[in-house]
């Protein structure tokens, strides 16, 4: 009986240490995540001051669901080694990989019954490397072609304080709306401060309300430089590594000088060219680009854009008018802008940044922001900074705008010009002010539509 006792523990052993080998991939993968990628991962889940998260690479399920049956909405441009990670064909059938994150317990349940429904196989698959980061979101990696990628789907456990997230189809269709709002305008317009995580890809299962979001990393496979997430930069221990490295022993106006401020100028350019804000700003919407030496470069990366307020005295002056209708009941605003910025929103103050400090961030943010939107608005500045503010303690500072002055109904009057146009909806050849805050080759397209 005891010898029996002794096989049956051994087995039990021998099983625990082969489902580990399942989350656990050591080997087997011909492809990895770039270096510039796994820091990524780094500061996702260690640098973090809400929860502290493994950055080891796990196997990661799925479920295959028929095309057929599920809503599709992806760009021509979604690059052809992540659209075959994604979609595969077996016995003749297009197929999607929709990904469980290995967290959920509650949502992914409703995907096998709908699966069970359809007289499908509901048995989840193993193909992706994955890797956990902040948010409901993960980093993918097909271990076959080496794309890698990020991917978001409904979970009942994230790394945040809001830990039961479902991602809907109704929230994926708006973030692909302003994905190809974007996507139309922003290679005609000079931005100096202003990057863009692509959401090039997003599936829903309609009567469920089940949505898969699919965001790229833009060039960071590639290793050009560092993507440091916001959150990182105010936490207690990095942000104090990375502004030593760069020889500051002020950390908290390192940070305002480096990451605080080219965000203003970022949200400025963003808002000048979309007539769009944020909904809830805060330190996960945001990345600092570094250079490979870890050096701000002076650009913000700005990512989860569907969520946001819409200006719809800008937006009806585009060929994106239609953009408004189906978006988020209270989030189209007219007569005024709600603008905000929350680094701190959900999250923990690190020691070396005081309450004073985070007050001044808000105040220099503002300042910012309205100089570099006056610049490309022609605003007149003191028009901006007369708007009351409020703030609250390591939150939100707050400014509505009122949009129905005079200087402001010129500028969304010529709102087609900040999405790249040589003519308003109107047919009104564009001002050469906006005409400049164009790139060069569509100045010269605006200048032979005024000759023309």
């Amino acid at each position: 009986m005891r010898n029996l006792n002794k096989h049956l523990l051994l087995l039990s052993l021998l099983f625990l240490l082969s489902c580990q080998s399942i989350l656990k991939r050591n080997v087997a993968s011909n492809f990895h995540i770039s270096n510039n990628t796994k820091q990524l991962v780094t500061w996702e889940t260690k640098a973090n001051a809400v929860s502290n998260r493994s950055n080891e690479v796990i196997r990661v399920e799925h479920y295959e669901i028929p095309l057929r049956l599920l809503e599709q909405d992806i760009d021509e441009s979604l690059d052809s080694e992540v659209k075959k990670s994604l979609i595969f064909t077996k016995n003749g059938e297009q197929y999607l990989r929709w990904l469980i994150n290995p967290e959920d317990s509650k949502w992914h349940l409703e995907v096998k019954a709908f699966l069970q429904k359809n007289n499908l196989d509901s048995e989840p698959k193993i193909f992706f490397d994955g890797y956990l980061t902040a948010s409901r979101s993960m980093i993918i990696v097909n271990p076959t072609n080496g794309a890698s990628f990020s991917l978001k789907v409904s979970t009942n456990k994230t790394g945040g304080k809001w830990t039961d997230k479902k991602q809907t189809w109704k929230d994926a269709q708006q973030v692909r709306k302003m994905n190809k709002y974007l996507q139309d305008i922003l290679p005609n317009m000079e931005t100096e401060s202003l990057v863009i995580m692509d959401e090039p890809g997003a599936w829903g299962i309609k009567e469920l309300d089940h949505g898969m979001i699919m965001r790229s990393l833009n060039d960071l496979p590639s290793d050009g430089h560092y993507y440091l997430p916001a959150f990182s930069v105010l936490h207690e221990e990095e942000g104090v590594r990375i502004a030593k490295l760069n020889g500051s022993t002020d950390v908290a106006k390192y940070w305002d000088k480096h990451f605080n401020q080219p965000l203003a100028q970022a949200m400025a350019e963003y808002f000048a060219i979309t007539g769009a804000w944020y909904d809830s700003p805060h330190a996960q919407n945001f990345l600092v680009e570094l250079d490979r030496d870890m050096k701000p470069t002076g650009k913000i990366v700005l990512r989860d854009l569907g969520d946001s307020y819409l200006l719809d005295d800008f937006v009806k002056n585009t060929k994106f008018a239609a953009m408004t209708k189906n978006w988020e009941e209270g989030k189209v605003l007219t007569g005024k802008m709600i603008t905000s910025i929350g680094l701190l929103h959900g999250n923990s103050p690190p020691s070396w940044l005081t309450a004073m400090e985070y007050k001044e961030y808000g105040w220099n943010f503002y300042i910012e922001f309205e100089k570099r939107f006056s610049k490309i608005s022609n605003i007149p500045v003191h028009e901006l900074t007369m708007t009351n503010m409020k703030q609250l303690l390591f939150d939100y500072s707050i400014k509505s705008y009122n949009t129905t002055t005079d200087s402001w109904q010129k500028f969304l009057h010529f709102a087609n010009c900040m999405n790249g146009e040589a003519k308003t909806l109107k047919g009104e050849s564009c001002p050469e002010f906006y005409l400049k805050k164009q790139k060069k080759i569509q100045c010269f397209q605006g200048i032979n539509a005024i000759i023309n």
